[in-house]
């Protein structure tokens, strides 16, 4: 069963990834007039549940050390990008980390999908436990 979660954290984390890559192109769109703000908002606003979950399945799948931090590393990111534009009026300078800081949702999103391949991966090379195996031979 955790293998199952682990895959599924795998996809997760690249549907994020490319979630997130199409936020950004539409503040692009947005800025120049192709698409309206409003779908940026909405979309940016739809991308946390999907983030939730894999927060979720990463404990669940236990993917390890690297892919568990990274998730939560991209929670953390996600509700600061979400706490950003409130800042706009009293402190603009801050509310313009909102571009950098989707520069780092990029980077971990690609780290964590990477991470979770990774986890999976060398669940398969881990030879199995038999229920069979007592430990070591005695020479009698």
């Amino acid at each position: 069963m955790q293998m199952a979660f682990a895959r599924a954290h795998r996809i997760v984390a690249w549907f994020i990834l490319v979630g997130t890559l199409l936020q950004i192109y539409l503040a692009g769109g947005g800025s120049f007039g192709a698409v309206s703000y409003d779908l940026h908002r909405a979309w940016g606003s739809l991308l946390g549940l999907p983030i939730l979950v894999l927060a979720i399945l990463a404990l669940a799948g236990r993917i390890g050390r690297r892919g568990i931090g990274l998730t939560m590393l991209l929670l953390g990111l996600y509700i600061v990008q979400v706490a950003l534009p409130s800042l706009r009026v009293g402190l603009p300078y801050i509310a313009a980390l909102h571009v950098l800081n989707a520069t780092a949702l990029v980077g971990v999103a690609a780290a964590t999908a990477r991470a979770s391949g990774a986890a999976i991966a060398a669940r398969r090379r881990e030879p199995a436990l038999t229920a069979t195996s007592t430990g070591p031979e005695r020479a009698d």
